[in-house]
């Protein structure tokens, strides 16, 4: 898994996240790929089909490989208490966002995402295998989509799945008047115009009483900013200028970005907005999820209300107790903090004179009032730490004010009492050498792992508050819980969902070289993946705009 809190990770995904806004800034993809030929799929044909939906994927091997295993199978039967749903393998496979973690480069692309997939498909198991749609999230934005096109926009195949689009968003006909949507966002700031009028010529095929599903990518975020509520406002003309005059209408949303299950449903106009984020990267809380959720586009549709979420609130709280496991979750990042502690040491010029000296806390006020790039350096620490609440979106004035001040004072305070306390367990070994480099080793040790502990403890409390979710949970690298969709289109034109649940993914794994050409390549070594529906199957009516739980 991904060390998001990692310091060498954090700066190169900071340099990467400030380029790709200053290149897409001055330079869209999008346009580019505006020249390519581009038209709706036309998958209509059949009298029923089944899809799949995965989203924010290629972090760790084991969540990843695991979700990709479960989808390569022909047949997954899914339990729901006494219920048993037999469902089949989707024809087409929509990825809906952020399929590679942390940036997107070529070699991340082909160990996160291509490597797995293709183990656990190989090839297909006949000449009419199953397509594969994707639409770029945030992360596959980071290089401007140079990696995402050359993996989806080629007409390659990843195993036995084979890729038709051309640009980064696409349009699929599907049978009985359904239809679906990968819309690209770009870091959610606009809709394009190409890409406007690429929906547009979509619905001149539209019958009236054509349904759609919109696929979106939309950044993590704790709050709205207004990229967000920019989006909302590009779907809501979307669905103004294009939709509605087509006679068509949206009934389900499927959005990325958060890596959890949870479905919002439309009490007037019976819509679903779901999120499904569970392909691979680690767990999102839902502890903190709103009853009630702002729609999806900006168009009025009536309040949209929590009606299932995974994994529960009650085990989403549970696992926010082990980022008090933060510095062994994240050692490099407890090796940073307890170098820049010794190398606080050195400037203040602690421990070093001609006789020993135990220090306390007026030496160290009066030693670093001696020292000005001692105080440089403490002042970057306090300004760090404190500048982390600006990643809590939700926080405003005042209460952002408190906690950043807070959390610089519990860092500052951490630093005094590492070294003071490292300073008396080393004085009764007098002024020597041996006494030195205790006194540094116990200061790197004490500084440390209490200073991550520190961040642990800001991340714990912030998130009883409500913020931080993001921080809090990526620091855990949690590979279990994880989810998808299973979308079948009956003969009688009613769509019905399948969420797919995971409570634990497969940890060992063992090659099968006598398999068949189409089989994976790795299968589980000792537990399998149990798939389960995390609910009960949701059911689109034919010919209505009418959904229902079906509760058998």
């Amino acid at each position: 898994m991904v060390r998001w809190l990692d310091p060498h990770q954090l700066l190169d995904t900071s340099a990467r996240v400030l380029a790709s806004g200053l290149l897409t800034s001055y330079s869209d993809s999008r346009e580019m790929q505006a020249f390519a030929s581009g038209c709706a799929f036309d998958r209509s044909g059949g009298a029923e089909m089944w899809i799949d939906y995965v989203s924010d994927l290629g972090d760790g091997w084991n969540p990843t490989y695991t979700v990709a295993y479960l989808l390569s199978q022909e047949k997954l039967d899914l339990d729901h208490g006494d219920e048993v749903h037999p469902t089949e393998r989707g024809q087409i496979l929509v990825m809906g966002g952020d399929q590679v973690y942390p940036v997107p480069s070529r070699t991340q692309y082909e160990n996160r995402l291509i490597g797995p997939y293709r183990a656990a498909l190989p090839r297909a198991p006949d000449d009419d295998g199953p397509e594969l749609f994707a639409i770029p999230g945030s992360h596959d934005w980071y290089d401007g989509l140079l990696n995402f096109v050359n993996v989806f926009c080629r007409q390659r195949s990843i195993g036995g799945w084979k890729t038709s689009q051309n640009r980064s968003y696409f349009a699929l006909r599907l049978p009985h008047q359904w239809s679906l949507w990968g819309v690209d966002l770009q870091f959610g700031d606009y809709l394009d115009e190409a890409q406007v009028a690429y929906f547009a010529e979509a619905a001149r095929a539209f019958e009236p009483g054509e349904r759609i599903i919109i696929c979106l990518a939309k950044e993590v975020e704790s709050g709205r900013k207004s990229a967000e509520v920019s989006s909302d406002r590009n779907l809501g003309h979307l669905e103004r200028e294009v939709v509605r005059p087509a006679g068509a209408r949206i009934a389900l949303y499927l959005k990325s970005g958060r890596h959890h299950y949870c479905r919002y449903e439309s009490t007037e106009e019976g819509k679903q907005f779901i999120t499904a984020g569970g392909g691979g990267a680690f767990l999102h809380p839902t502890h903190d999820l709103p009853e009630v959720a702002e729609p999806p586009s900006d168009e009025p549709s009536g309040p949209f209300r929590l009606a299932a979420l995974y994994p529960s609130r009650a085990a989403s709280r549970r696992l926010r107790k082990r980022v008090w496991l933060l510095p062994a979750y994240n050692v490099p990042l407890a090796a940073a903090l307890g170098v820049i502690q010794v190398l606080l040491v050195f400037m203040l010029n602690l421990h070093l004179h001609g006789r020993h000296v135990s220090v306390g806390f007026d030496d160290l006020r009066q030693a670093l009032w001696e020292s000005p790039t001692a105080f440089l350096l403490i002042s970057l620490i306090i300004l760090t730490f404190g500048g982390m609440i600006r990643l809590a979106h939700d926080a405003k004035g005042f209460v952002r004010l408190l906690i950043g001040l807070g959390h610089s004072l519990l860092q500052f305070g951490g630093l005094g009492l590492a070294i003071v306390v490292a300073s008396r367990i080393s004085s009764p070994l007098g002024d020597s050498a041996p006494s030195l480099a205790v006194f540094l080793v116990l200061v790197f040790l004490l500084g440390g792992v209490g200073g991550a502990l520190g961040v642990s403890g800001y991340l714990w409390a912030t998130n009883c508050l409500g913020f931080h979710g993001n921080e809090a949970f990526a620091a855990l690298h949690h590979t279990d819980q994880k989810n998808f969709l299973r979308l079948h289109i009956g003969a009688d034109g009613s769509l019905t969902l399948y969420p797919v649940g995971i409570e634990r993914v497969t940890r060992r794994w063992r090659f099968d070289p006598g398999a068949p050409p189409s089989s994976p390549w790795l299968v589980p070594a000792t537990e399998a993946p149990g798939p389960h529906l995390i609910e009960p199957p949701v059911v689109f009516e034919p010919g209505t705009d009418a959904s229902h739980v079906n509760r058998g």
